[in-house]
């Protein structure tokens, strides 16, 4: 017996989207309180995702994307982002946002850490990436982090601040920052506050069930990929198996559930792909060895 079970809900969702073309987007169900509504007026719950909205998620994740890059360099390395690359846009495509502009950038970082900004930014770290031992895990963790671009779950925990007082305007406030960044000095303090909320928010970590439900979304994003559903979990128990006081993996663990519980809610999800996936998934660990040797 689990610990725990699948809901209703969840299991015909899973079932539903196992199949990429009788799966029609997330948009408009509410799952785990994500709000799809407008980011312009934060008070507002509406019941879509407008193209005014859209591009405000588009403004906001590129402003993200640019606090976070000041955390790490990219890594030096092209053939190795284009591996990373072809690997994360084929993964993307099999997910219910496919035509996002979605990049996929290696950082030059010891540390093990993966992930995402809103609109399609995704992060992994060379640390991260010397973990790994096949291709499947590879898009097992990058087909993570695509879902919780799908959920917006950082969009929702942006949203959430601004809600309780620490942003007013969320795509305004992206805005200015970017123009703080071009040159406007009079906007240098919104700026600040920006990069500070999203430093804050990243150091934290995502509310355990966003992370649970990227896990069981992501196992699913990579089985229509092609690969092996258990990538993630392959990463996962490497991870458990490193002596947790490695200075390489405290952010890790710090902004993750316990791998334990992240394990044990995978594994009625995998049930449910079992019996419901068809064709040889496939882990190509021989291709993801010769890739990273370009490192």
């Amino acid at each position: 017996m689990f610990a725990i079970r699948i809901t209703a809900q969840r299991a015909l969702l899973l079932g539903l989207c196992l199949n990429l073309a009788a799966c029609q987007g997330l948009e408009g169900i509410q799952v785990q309180g994500v709000d799809l509504g407008k980011l312009a007026s934060v008070g507002q719950n509406l019941t879509n995702m407008g193209q005014k909205s859209a591009d405000e998620e588009q403004v906001i994740g590129q402003n993200t994307a640019s606090v976070l890059l000041q955390q790490a360099s990219v890594l030096n390395n092209q053939e190795l982002q284009r591996y990373v690359n072809r690997v994360g846009l084929w993964v993307a495509q099999h997910s219910e946002r496919p035509d996002l502009r979605w990049r996929f950038v290696v950082l030059d970082s010891p540390q093990v850490a993966a992930y995402a900004a809103p609109a399609g930014y995704i992060f992994i770290t060379r640390g991260m990436l010397l973990r790994m031992n096949s291709e499947a895990e590879l898009a097992g963790v990058l087909a993570h982090e695509a879902a919780h671009v799908v959920q917006r779950h950082h969009l929702k925990a942006i949203q959430q601040q601004a809600q309780t007082g620490l942003l007013s305007d969320l795509a305004t406030l992206a805005v200015q920052a970017s123009a703080a960044k071009s040159g406007d000095s009079s906007k240098t303090a919104i700026a600040d506050k920006f990069t500070r909320s999203v430093s804050d928010l990243y150091a934290r970590g995502l509310d355990r069930g966003d992370e649970y439900e990227a896990d069981a979304m992501g196992a699913v994003i990579a089985t229509r990929a092609g690969y092996d559903p258990y990538g993630l979990a392959g990463v996962l128990q490497t991870l458990a198996s490193t002596r947790q006081d490695d200075a390489t993996l405290v952010s890790f663990l710090k902004t993750h559930p316990n791998i334990g519980d992240r394990l044990q809610r995978l594994e009625p999800v995998y049930q449910h792909i079992e019996r419901h996936a068809h064709g040889s998934p496939q882990m190509l660990d021989m291709r993801y060895l010769q890739a990273l040797r370009a490192q």
